[in-house]
């Protein structure tokens, strides 16, 4: 079994078997993975025929009007693009009311607009079901995992959906907007008018949301290689430096604005995170006998 030969290499003594294990055929194995993948993509179908449903009107009044606004609407908005513009509506409204910038969302090309609310819809359906397809998931690996081993896993697994979820909260709601208002502010500057393609503003906002996301799992992964005696924390600490420059490339690489705000935005965050993990993981490395701390120098 792989988590025998990944234990052998780390050298951890465990016991020749979990004790919730059970042999079974290799095609057994798969078959009980199919059925749970199945479920997941019953459950993401109908998350994305969800997305794709009438947006509530929140102005109808009273929680039944607004659950029949669902189904009875005057206007044909998909929920997944009205999701997206509760995010940038107050922001264009209060640019456009400036007077001297005009921001218009177009669609550019002839599948933009329907491109756009996919999209759109298909992160949004992702984020629902993740949580259910992690559970789904730990159902099928935990019998073949050790007591300590599921431990560590129920320590972390939800702790690293929440970052997740908030690092996209983050994107969403500071870095995006930020970007948005210089980029509308340099237009301004140059007396450039504002035609914005909706497939590309949307795409925009999905990739901020989901690498900012990825982000935010820095104390997950620390944690992690602490607690199988990987990661000496007071040597990471001692290349501060070095990690520092090398984050700051990798998140300028997978940002998608060459402006560089969302790079320091996302940032900033990251370097938190990282010294918060590494108080974390100097708790973590008491256990790890050949990871010591080093002595300070007289």
């Amino acid at each position: 079994m792989p988590y025998k030969l990944f234990n052998r290499l780390l050298g951890v003594c465990v016991e020749s078997k979990p004790p919730r294990d059970r042999e079974l055929p290799l095609w057994e194995h798969l078959a009980e993975l199919g059925r749970r993948l199945k479920r997941v993509l019953i459950a993401f179908v109908v998350a994305l025929i969800v997305m794709w449903m009438p947006a509530p009107d929140l102005n109808s009044g009273g929680l039944l009007n607004v659950l029949a606004s669902f189904f009875v609407t005057g206007e044909y908005k998909p929920f997944a693009y009205w999701v997206f513009m509760q995010s940038m509506q107050p922001m264009l409204n209060q640019l456009n009311s400036t007077g001297n910038i005009k921001i218009v969302l177009i669609g550019g090309e002839v599948w933009s607009p329907l491109s756009a609310v996919m999209y759109a819809s298909i992160y949004l359906a992702t984020l629902v079901v993740f949580p259910y397809f992690l559970y789904e998931l730990w159902l099928y690996i935990q019998p073949a995992l050790y007591p300590h081993e599921e431990r560590a896993v129920k320590k972390y697994l939800w702790v690293g959906l929440v970052l997740f979820y908030a690092g996209n909260f983050f994107g969403i709601l500071i870095i995006y907007p930020t970007l948005f208002r210089f980029i509308a502010g340099l237009a301004q500057l140059l007396d450039v008018g504002q035609l914005f393609s909706v497939s590309s503003v949307v795409n925009t906002w999905i990739q901020i949301a989901f690498w900012t996301g990825v982000i935010f799992e820095t104390p997950i992964v620390i944690a992690i290689l602490s607690e199988i005696c990987l990661l000496n924390p007071w040597t990471v600490a001692e290349y501060r430096p070095l990690v520092y420059a090398g984050a700051l490339i990798l998140i300028a690489a997978i940002t998608p604005d060459t402006t560089l705000i969302s790079t320091f935005l996302t940032f900033i965050p990251f370097v938190i995170l990282l010294e918060l993990s590494l108080v974390w993981s100097r708790r973590i490395v008491r256990k790890c006998s050949d990871i010591q701390r080093p002595r300070r120098r007289p």
